[in-house]
């Protein structure tokens, strides 16, 4: 600590004691000390080097880095090294003034020799003395890295399924008298997720192989790999990425599915026959195409056969029943036979189906179904945007062993509605489908209807619209509300409620058929006046005329034609 102040106190004397000349003296010290000591107390000596990590790049160099600490002048480091077990000595010089690299100092060939024991401090010296790391000792096999290896082949092996053979070149820098370790990471080619194996190759290995087992059939995969010699801690950096692809599989099994269409004038009846994968099945194979026979249900002679590269595939067939049969192939086999069963145009067919919702849970469409069969334990979900022109695309998906079905929103066109149909299937018989109308998502509706009005009595009114198009309805359709105000007079509004649709059964059907006219008369009970106009005259104007969707959405009104 620097002395700031000194305090003297001096005794008077009269005659030249003994004490006086002490005290003189004491004072004559302190004066000469005291620039001696803010001197040695101001001194700043370097920050002691510490975390010292070493990395020997195999046949490269050895580099040593530090946590230099926090510096306020200009410093040097010596990194003092032994090596050849101790019999040899050299240093490394490094400072401060050097932006890039400051604590981190390499030695280089030939003074490296493997394998080799060493020892490593750090000296740190600046204008005000020196400070010394603690000792270090390094085993240059245990810290070895070296350059990655270089994949060259990646590829199926011929008549293995799910695998694939990756050749390499080892390291040429790579230690001769160590084995070394690898690690290699794969994933497909849509993925983001890597998968990783290890294994070890011994340093008298010449086989730089490895088979890479248990993956998808027909898929491709992307390869990388990095090693360490083993016993180090570190690993050279990852090589390259490299692509390759599983051999192919004979095809699996398809499901089959049938859209019946309406009997023709000559008694035949088209049906369009549609197959796929099972749902998540993995592509396996590259398919050739497809071969499909079918006959009447009696009489197996009359069976024809139709080979075909695309789908959907009409057939027309008689009106008994037939059965359709088909298999999927390609240069390595056939897949398993799907069967489906036709039935005749006069069949009836059971019914089961009591009841069914859709509703939104989170981001997903979920259709439930009750059932009073309690063995029929399968289902087919067909469903189709419900369009005004263009012909729908149909999809479909079989549900077993469950009363609900569930699709993902985003699968799902917003503010478009879909029919569902749901089929029960009882063996080889395909029961009566229960179907329903639902939105993935509802919007506030685009557009109002137009309307017009007709039969002008003195206290009645007739109002006419069309129906909205479906693509601007977003939404079912709850109800109508009329606007009408007299001129001068009070505005008033009605309600027209849309009745809900029935099918051929008269059982009903989710959604709405929205009334096409609406009498306007005294006396209703819900207006607020009791007559159409205030004084009953025929110069009531109509102001217009909105929609409202389950979204509580509302269309601005239209003026009346």
């Amino acid at each position: 600590m620097c002395i700031r102040q000194l305090k003297f106190f001096t005794t008077a004397c009269l005659s030249p004691q003994p004490s006086c000349v002490y005290l003189g003296m004491m004072w004559t010290w302190a004066l000469w000390l005291f620039p001696l000591l803010c001197k040695f107390s101001l001194a700043a000596l370097p920050a002691k080097p510490e975390n010292i990590s070493c990395i020997y790049y195999y046949r490269k160099n050895l580099t040593c880095t530090w946590s230099p600490g926090e510096e306020t002048s200009y410093t040097q480091y010596t990194v003092r090294r032994t090596y050849s077990y101790g019999q040899k000595h050299d240093n490394c010089t490094t400072n401060s003034s050097t932006s890039e690299n400051r604590a981190a100092c390499s030695f280089f060939l030939p003074r490296i020799t493997n394998p080799d024991n060493c020892t490593i401090e750090v000296e740190a010296q600046n204008a005000d003395g020196v400070i010394t790391s603690d000792m270090t000792y390094w085993h240059l096999e245990g810290i070895a890295k070296t350059e990655p290896p270089e994949i060259f082949s990646v590829k199926p092996v011929w008549s293995i399924k799910r695998m694939i053979q990756i050749e390499w070149i080892k390291p040429e820098l790579a230690p001769v008298s160590s084995n070394l370790k690898y690690t290699l990471h794969f994933r497909t080619v849509n993925s983001t997720s890597w998968m990783e194996v290890n294994f070890t190759k011994n340093r008298r290995d010449a086989d730089q192989t490895h088979n890479l087992t248990g993956l998808q059939a027909f898929t491709e995969y992307v390869i990388a790999l990095r090693c360490a010699v083993d016993g180090s801690k570190f690993w050279s950096d990852w090589s390259q990425e490299k692509m390759g692809m599983t051999e192919e599989e004979a095809p699996c099994g398809l499901e089959l599915w049938r859209v019946l269409k309406p009997a023709e004038a000559d008694g035949r009846r088209p049906v369009q026959l549609l197959w796929k994968k099972p749902r998540g099945a993995p592509v396996l194979e590259k398919t050739l195409g497809y071969n499909i026979w079918y006959f009447p249900e009696n009489n197996t002679n009359l069976t024809e056969t139709i080979n075909t590269t695309n789908q959907p595939l009409e057939l027309h067939l008689g009106g008994e029943s037939y059965w359709v049969s088909m298999i999927s192939y390609n240069s390595l086999g056939k897949s398993p036979v799907a069967t489906l069963r036709i039935p005749a145009i006069q069949e009836k067919s059971f019914r089961c189906i009591e009841v069914m919702q859709a509703c939104l849970a989170e981001d997903r469409l979920v259709v439930k179904w009750q059932s009073c069969a309690l063995d029929v334990n399968t289902w087919m979900v067909e469903w189709f945007p419900d369009m005004d022109s263009e012909p729908p695309t149909l999809s479909w998906e079989p549900v077993s062993q469950a009363k609900n079905w569930t699709i993902h929103q985003d699968k799902l066109k917003p503010f478009w509605c879909y029919n569902i149909s749901v089929y029960p299937m009882l063996h080889d018989k395909v029961g009566e489908p229960y179907s329903i109308q639902a939105y993935a998502k509802e919007g506030v509706p685009s557009e109002g209807p137009e309307t017009k009005v007709e039969n002008i009595g003195v206290k009645t009114v007739t109002i006419m619209w069309k129906e909205i198009p479906k693509r601007q309805r977003k939404g079912i359709i709850c109800n109508y509300t009329i606007f009408y105000q007299a001129e001068g007079g009070k505005g008033f509004c009605k309600r027209a409620h849309s009745q809900p649709q029935t099918d051929a059964r008269d059982r009903p059907v989710v959604g709405m058929t929205p009334p096409p006219r609406c009498d306007l008369q005294s006396g209703m009970s819900h207006l607020a006046s009791s007559s159409l106009s205030e004084n009953g005259d025929k110069n009531t104007q109509l102001l217009g005329l909105c929609g409202l969707n389950e979204s509580e959405g509302t269309w601005e009104w239209k003026e009346p034609i």
